[in-house]
C-alpha cells in the first residue's frame, strides 16, 4: 500500500470513478437500511400475530371448558330438581292424607258441636218446663232429665275444646306440609329455569369457542405469510449486505486504500506515523469530533479512529516544495508522472 500526498487523495476524491463508487455505497446502504426495518417490521408482526393467535386458541379453549362446565352444572341441577320433583309427590300425598283427616276432625268438630247445641236448647226447654210443673213427680222427673242433658252438655263441651284443639292442630300441620310442597315446587322451578339458563349459555360458549378457534387460525396464517415475506427480506438483505461488501472491497483496488467498515484509509506521505481516513458517512456523533461524509481527516497509526483530527491549514509553500521532490523523484523516468505508482 502506497503513501500518498494530500494532493493524491483529493485527486482521488474528485473522480467520477470516486462520486459513482461512494453514490453506489449511499444507495446501497439506503436499501439495506430501508430493507432491515422492513424485516424488523415483519418480525415484529410475525411475533404478534403469533400471540395474537396463541392467546385467541387459549381464550377459545377457555371457552370450551366453560361450556362443558355449564352443562355438567345443569346435568347437575337437573338431577336435582329431579329429586326434588319426586319429594314433592310424596310431599303431596302426605298433604293430600292431611287433608282428608282435617276434613274428617272438622266434620266430628261440627257434629260434637250440632250435638252440644242440640242439649243446650234442650236443657233450656226443659228449665222452662220445669218451672211449669205443678205436680211434684213431674217435677222431679224433669230435673233427673236435667241433670243427664247438662251432665251431657258438660261431655259435650270438653268433647268439643278437645276436637277444636285436635282440629287446629292438625289443620295447622296441613298447611305446613302444603308450604312444604309450594317451596319444593318454586325450588324445582327455580332450578329448572337454572338448567334452562346454563344450557343456553353453553350454546353461546361453544359458538364463541368455534369463533376464536377460526380467529386463531387465520391469525396462524397471517402470521405464516408475514413469516414468509420475512425470509423473502431476509435473503435480500443478506443480498444487499453481499453487494455492500463486493463494493467495499473493490475500493481496494480502484483506489489504493484501505477499507473500513465506515472508513477510507490511506497512508500520509507527509508523516509516516499519520494516516489520511475519510468517512463514507456522516456521523454528527459517536466519534471525538463531527465528521462530515468523503471529507479528509487525520488519525494517528497507533489510535486510529478513536482520535480523529481535521486537516492542518494548507501551506501553499510546502506544496510547492513536495512537487518539486517529487518531480526531482520521477525525473528521468518517461512516461511516469507523480501518483501514477497508485494501484
Amino acid at each position: 500500500m502506497k503513501s500518498l500526498w494530500l494532493r493524491e487523495v483529493v485527486a482521488i476524491l474528485e473522480k467520477n470513478d470516486f462520486q459513482e463508487w461512494w453514490q453506489s455505497l449511499v444507495d446501497l446502504e439506503q436499501r439495506l437500511s430501508a430493507v432491515q426495518s422492513r424485516y424488523e417490521e415483519l418480525l415484529a408482526q410475525v411475533n404478534l400475530m403469533e400471540f395474537r393467535a396463541e392467546f385467541t386458541q387459549k381464550s377459545a379453549i377457555d371457552s370450551l371448558y366453560l361450556a362443558g362446565e355449564y352443562e355438567d352444572t345443569a346435568a347437575r341441577l337437573l338431577a336435582d330438581a329431579a329429586e326434588i320433583e319426586n319429594k314433592s309427590y310424596e310431599a303431596v300425598a302426605n298433604f293430600e292424607s292431611q287433608r282428608i283427616h282435617v276434613s274428617d276432625l272438622f266434620s266430628r268438630m261440627g257434629a260434637v258441636e250440632h250435638r252440644l247445641l242440640s242439649i243446650e236448647t234442650e236443657i233450656r226447654s226443659r228449665k222452662l218446663i220445669k218451672q211449669g210443673a205443678d205436680e211434684n213427680g213431674e217435677r222431679e222427673e224433669l230435673e233427673r232429665l236435667l241433670r243427664r242433658s247438662e251432665a251431657e252438655a258438660k261431655k259435650l263441651r270438653k268433647d268439643q275444646r278437645e276436637a277444636t284443639a285436635l282440629y287446629e292442630r292438625e289443620n295447622s300441620r296441613k298447611m305446613s306440609l302444603w308450604e312444604e310442597v309450594e317451596h319444593m315446587w318454586t325450588r324445582s322451578l327455580d332450578i329448572n329455569l337454572g338448567v334452562s339458563e346454563r344450557r343456553v349459555k353453553s350454546k353461546h360458549a361453544r359458538r364463541e369457542s368455534e369463533r376464536l378457534f377460526k380467529e386463531a387460525e387465520q391469525y396462524k396464517h397471517k402470521a405464516q405469510d408475514l413469516r414468509n415475506e420475512s425470509e423473502e427480506t431476509k435473503k435480500k438483505t443478506d443480498e444487499i449486505k453481499l453487494s455492500i461488501d463486493n463494493l467495499r472491497s473493490s475500493a481496494r483496488k480502484l483506489f489504493g486504500c484501505l477499507v473500513g467498515e465506515e472508513f477510507l484509509y490511506w497512508p500520509r506521505r507527509e508523516n509516516n506515523n499519520e494516516v489520511y481516513c475519510v468517512p463514507v458517512n456522516d456521523h454528527a456523533e459517536g466519534f471525538n469530533i463531527e465528521l462530515r461524509a468523503r471529507n479528509i481527516y487525520l488519525i494517528h497509526r497507533q489510535r486510529g479512529v478513536e482520535f480523529i483530527e481535521p486537516l492542518p491549514p494548507v501551506d501553499e509553500t510546502q506544496v510547492d516544495e513536495d512537487r518539486r521532490i517529487d518531480d526531482f523523484f520521477w525525473s528521468g523516468r518517461p512516461g511516469s508522472a507523480p501518483g501514477s505508482e497508485i494501484s
